[in-house]
């Protein structure tokens, strides 16, 4: 049977929106940072909030369970997705209108309504990692990939977006003020920014555009005879088998499965499976990844990259959004797995973060300076992001070979990476206050 181009592009647009929200607020963190009172701080309050948000796909999984019937089930999956994808365009559109509102909480001034925003779109992202692919599983495979194109775009049209808009660079100037009741002369630094091609609010008005058309995309994929003609052939799965079903059909790693459509079950193959040795090594790694990428790192990013400079820091964070979707796209390709191959690039991994750690702890004063120690700053960023974007991809191709019992433990232990990453990088920066900012001059 052919692919419909058109539901293949709705899968892409529905996708799009799985993620784009929070990398859309990352990505403008540059022009942010310097205007809200957490400073360099904000990156560290943006991650503690998001693991918070877990508590969306907690529930709906227990509501889910509670669910006996096939049809209950579409019913709350339908009703899910409507409710965080319509959320999420509404909170970008407040956001674009509200994010520099402050309140003070103790004496201390605090973004409240963005870091609430913030904890509301990371709500809906976190609900769409378990709603939005069970939904792309009931269509043929080829969908599946195309849903998950889309969502590697959610990080790509957003940097893209914020290349368009520019960097928000800035110069020092020297600003004189007169005290007429004491007769005294100020002089100090303060920084004129360059205009940007486009606001702030126009960015999260353009990403709140995007999930509406994702609101739509959904719907015709949903409702529209045309698309359902697209259904696998049997979507009755049984309980204990549906998560293995919508994952069977993810990857082009599929020479270690079977699909049987007359029964809807993933079977695999004798003697490729893991030893428990292998898959608590996969689980280990997964874990360190995501300590390092969702956890740790995104709150030392603005002493790492300020220090060199406005533009080296707004390269960083775009530049690496993008080659995240690079990275994402290759893994589809055939590559053989092996295990020294994890632990090469997961070597490469810890190396880059050791050094952006080791220069974050110096900031804002870097031990080496210059361009060509912050173009090295970026390329390391860069790589980073890359190389654990793929690895993610192929760990997870990895470990299906344990079906869902696998994957369920690389889950486990990507959330406890990421969790423990963000608490500690949480504690260190603003609460102890180890890593040192700076003014803008």
């Amino acid at each position: 049977m052919d692919t419909k181009v058109l539901v293949f592009i709705l899968f892409i647009v529905f996708g799009w929106s799985s993620w784009m929200d929070i990398s859309g607020v990352f990505v403008e963190l540059p022009i942010m940072v310097h205007k809200q009172p957490e400073g360099w701080n904000l990156p560290a309050y943006f991650t503690i909030i998001i693991q918070f948000a877990n508590i969306g796909p907690i529930t709906y999984g227990l509501l889910r369970k509670f669910r006996t019937s096939e049809a209950a089930r579409d019913r709350l999956e339908t009703a899910t997705i409507y409710i965080i994808t319509i959320v999420g365009a509404l909170t970008m559109l407040f956001l674009a209108f509200f994010w520099q509102v402050t309140s003070y909480i103790n004496g201390v001034e605090h973004s409240t309504v963005l870091l609430v925003l913030i904890f509301f779109l990371a709500l809906v992202d976190c609900t769409s990692s378990v709603t939005f692919l069970p939904f792309a599983g009931k269509f043929r495979a080829e969908y599946t990939t195309a849903y998950y194109i889309g969502e590697g775009m959610c990080s790509f049209l957003p940097a893209t977006l914020a290349f368009v808009q520019g960097s928000g660079e800035y110069e020092c100037i020297n600003t004189t003020t007169e005290a007429n009741s004491t007769n005294t002369t100020s002089y100090f630094m303060q920084p004129r920014y360059d205009p940007l091609l486009f606001p702030v609010r126009d960015f999260f008005l353009a990403l709140s555009s995007m999930i509406a058309l994702s609101v739509m995309a959904f719907s015709l994929l949903n409702y529209s005879g045309y698309c359902k003609t697209e259904f696998t052939k049997s979507l009755k799965v049984k309980p204990e088998q549906e998560k293995g079903t919508v994952l069977s059909i993810l990857s082009p790693v599929a020479d270690d499965y079977k699909y049987n459509e007359s029964s809807a079950e993933v079977e695999v193959k004798e003697g490729s499976r893991l030893t428990r040795m292998q898959l608590a090594f996969l689980v280990c790694i997964v874990s360190l990844l995501a300590f390092i990428i969702y956890g740790f790192l995104p709150s030392l990013q603005t002493y790492a990259l300020l220090p060199y400079g406005h533009i080296y820091y707004s390269l960083g964070v775009k530049l690496s959004a993008l080659s995240g979707l690079l990275a994402f796209l290759s893994g589809f390709c055939r590559v053989p797995q092996s295990f020294i191959a994890v632990g090469v690039l997961t070597g490469i991994v810890v190396a880059c973060a050791s050094y952006i750690i080791v220069i974050a702890s110096y900031s804002p004063t870097p031990p080496v300076e210059g361009m060509v120690a912050a173009v090295c700053m970026v390329i390391v960023w860069v790589t980073l992001r890359a190389v654990i974007s793929f690895l993610y991809i192929y760990i997870t191709s990895m470990a299906r070979k344990e079906g869902v019992s696998g994957l369920f433990w690389i889950g486990v232990g990507s959330q406890a990476g990421a969790g423990l990453g963000s608490i500690l990088a949480f504690v260190l920066t603003s609460m102890l206050n180890l890593f040192q900012s700076a003014p803008p001059c």
